[in-house]
């Protein structure tokens, strides 16, 4: 997927200096000859520079150094040095040392987009596209929508669609959080208020990567119980993971929807469900 076919979300951070991209794009030129390899290099470059730029990225394979990226390594090294081991086990030695690097980054890919821009939950051009569709044009409330990138996502793809993002920000009374502005605009209240102001004009309430330190997330799910409870509501985060309350995953009635350009690249499992 080319950048002509990315879903612009905004102007990005426009970085100039990214340490961690410039970390792995420095064993682009060691494993030049792998085919493999770079491609995992390239896949990771090019969703870091889509977003910096303002871009949603493309799906992401799952990102490690897999078993044949290690063959194909290995067949490289006996094809540059068939008949001297020597050399062919020392450049071994270079290159192995060099993939557990490159293993290492790729798989701490999510932490960098935590760092530089501030994306939680991997929101990607394609997911948005199901998402859009799967709403229908129908009015949402995202709660808890955090830097926004996901309502910014549906605002671009459906300028006429009523899209309102809210969040209480209290996460950035945390130590060690960007105060970087959200990427579109999202209200500042809280997810009860957001409720009572909106909770009646919307069909659709969207809450995503809900911290899993607090109850509010359930509290919220109370409330629409009560009161919105023919509202659709979906939630999108890591079931009894890195997301959400543990009441929340108890007391939920969940289903699995939108499966097809959401789901996990790394250790934490991501998905969307349908909330009753």
């Amino acid at each position: 997927m080319n950048q002509t076919e990315l879903i612009r979300f905004g102007t990005g951070r426009q970085l100039t200096e990214i340490d961690y991209l410039s970390e792995l794009l420095s064993y682009q030129t060691i494993f030049q000859p792998i085919k493999s390899v770079n491609q995992l290099i390239e896949q990771v470059s090019q969703t870091i520079d889509a977003i910096n730029q303002g871009f949603l990225p493309a799906q992401l394979s799952t990102l490690e150094v897999s078993d044949s990226m290690i063959l194909d390594v290995q067949r490289y090294v006996v094809d540059k040095f068939p008949s001297q081991p020597a050399k062919g086990n020392a450049l071994w030695g270079k290159l192995s040392e060099s993939l557990e690097a490159v293993d290492f980054l790729v798989r701490h890919l999510r932490d960098a987009l935590i760092e530089y821009f501030s994306m939680y939950g991997y929101v990607s051009t394609p997911f948005i596209q199901d998402l859009s569709t799967y709403l229908a044009g129908k009015p949402v409330l995202e709660l808890m929508a955090g830097h926004g990138y996901l309502s910014a996502g549906l605002r671009s793809l459906n300028p006429d669609q009523v899209i309102i993002a809210t969040d209480s920000q209290l996460w950035r009374e945390q130590p060690d959080i960007t105060l970087d502005q959200p990427v579109t605009a999202v209200e500042n209240m809280t997810g009860i208020a957001a409720l009572e102001k909106y909770g009646q004009e919307v069909a659709v309430i969207i809450m995503s990567w809900a911290p899993d330190t607090s109850t509010a997330d359930w509290e919220l799910l109370q409330v629409i119980r009560k009161n919105y409870s023919v509202k659709k509501m979906l939630v999108i985060g890591e079931y009894q993971g890195a997301t959400n309350s543990k009441v929340f995953w108890q007391q939920a009635k969940l289903k699995p929807v939108l499966a097809t350009h959401h789901h996990t690249f790394d250790l934490i499992d991501e998905q969307v469900y349908e909330v009753e």
